[in-house]
């Protein structure tokens, strides 16, 4: 019965992100269902997320539960009345090829062994006990709601900033590189490549942090990399519906959890120069104020309820940055380190630096510009969040986070160099996808 409520609970979450999805789609464009139903299981999820917290201070129980639900089916009703009671359209369903065949395996196994994981093998550990097991005790005593007590009480043992949990995001990340993949229909084995660096991530399939951990660091890479694809297609069609998707996927990731900010920024920076060059305030109005719009609100209810500062950072300010200025050395031989890892990370960054330099070297239309902006970004400042650490020694911090803290990125990392290796082994792909 738990499993077939939990399947029923996501189902609804995905109706509710369809709906938000097809509301944003303009009807005139080719809907992609990869990438309408990864995109559509992100903001599901933090559909539900949102509304849940929002009406949880108003209602509890089961009112609680048919309000979400009546906002999810609402949403997704909306859209299809929009859109005169049609479903749309998805071109290519009806092909069956060997490669889509090949991938369906890859990705059913793969979804299988992560499903694997998280119901038998892997547990929690302390920091994801007093996350996720406190949080659902308390929302179970609660009507499914979290009081404002929850907020306002001293509890200093578990992070209270944290929002979202789901394994099903590991499907939601294959979805949206497929949608990748399918746009770049010249070379119909495209799709393995682009999942095969993803895939191929021990990290990102077992291990704190991964998808199937139970820790929130995948779910928002899961977000992250939703919000890169959509940067990229902007970036390639200039199409406002991917800057509306971009912009309610930002928006996610600081109420996901505090280290979304990082990410929140790159995206921000990664989309700011078509702002400024093409004066285009309508995209930044929708890229990248929602996500900073959340932001602040998100902050100023953890400071008007008094929730204290987490331990773990002494604090962001120039002086305890440049009290602990010479810990640049060892973070840079840590980083070093963890980046080289390859029984936790494979291959991943080694190739991530060749697909840049790859990117680089076509300097027409700043193609490079965005992957750099969202992958190899975040990779310079996660370290640099380690000079504020109040942890002595800090090597500790470092061991401990930094490993989560580059899942955020190892989604967006694998998809450039999937994209990368599609393009590279087509060369006629590259002088397309520059006109």
């Amino acid at each position: 019965m738990g499993i077939f409520l939990s399947l029923v609970a996501l189902s609804i979450a995905f109706v509710g992100g369809l709906g938000v999805v097809l509301l944003l789609r303009s009807h005139e464009s080719k809907p992609d269902i990869c990438g309408v139903c990864g995109t559509a299981l992100v903001l599901g999820a933090g559909l539900v997320s949102l509304s849940s917290f929002c009406l949880g201070f108003l209602i509890q129980g089961v009112p609680l539960r048919c309000g979400v639900t009546a906002i999810c089916l609402g949403a997704a009703g909306y859209a299809w009345k929009r859109r005169n009671w049609a479903l749309p359209a998805f071109p290519g369903l009806r092909r069956f090829t060997a490669p889509q065949a090949i991938v369906i395996a890859l990705v059913a196994a793969q979804m299988g062994f992560v499903t694997w994981l998280a119901l038998y093998r892997e547990s929690l550990g302390w920091d994801g006990l007093f996350n996720w097991e406190s949080k659902a005790r308390v929302a179970f005593l609660n009507g499914g709601a979290i009081p404002l007590q929850y907020y306002t009480s001293n509890y200093d043992f578990f992070h209270r900033t944290i929002k979202l949990i789901g394994p099903y995001f590991y499907l939601a990340v294959t979805l949206l590189l497929l949608s990748v993949a399918n746009r770049t229909r010249q070379w119909r084995w495209s799709g393995i490549f682009v999942l095969l660096p993803f895939l191929l991530v021990p990290a990102l399939a077992m291990g704190q942090g991964s998808a199937s951990s139970g820790y929130v660091d995948f779910p928002l890479s899961a977000i992250y990399v939703c919000g890169v694809v959509h940067c990229a297609e902007y970036w390639r069609t200039r199409s406002m519906e991917s800057a509306r998707l971009l912009g309610l996927s930002a928006a996610l990731l600081p109420f996901t959890k505090a280290d979304g900010i990082v990410p929140l920024l790159c995206l921000a920076v990664a989309i700011a120069p078509l702002v400024v060059r093409e004066r285009n305030w309508k995209l930044g109005a929708w890229a990248i104020l929602p996500g900073f719009g959340v932001w602040l609100g998100w902050s100023a209810f953890l400071s008007s309820v008094g929730v204290q500062r987490e331990a773990d950072f002494a604090g962001f300010t120039p002086a305890i940055f440049l009290s602990h200025v010479d810990r640049a050395g060892p973070l840079l031989v840590w980083t070093l380190e963890e980046l080289t890892a390859l029984r936790r990370w494979s291959l991943l960054w080694p190739l991530a630096a060749a697909a840049l330099f790859y990117l680089i070297r076509d300097r027409e239309k700043w193609r490079w510009y965005p992957w750099t902006a969202t992958v190899c970004l975040p990779l310079l400042l996660y370290p640099c969040v380690f000079f504020f650490s109040a942890w002595d020694p800090v090597e500790a911090h470092v061991k401990i986070s930094l490993p989560r803290l580059f899942v955020h990125v190892a989604s967006a990392a694998a998809l450039m160099v999937g994209v990368v290796l599609v393009e590279a082994m087509t060369p006629g792909e590259r002088s397309r996808s520059a006109r």
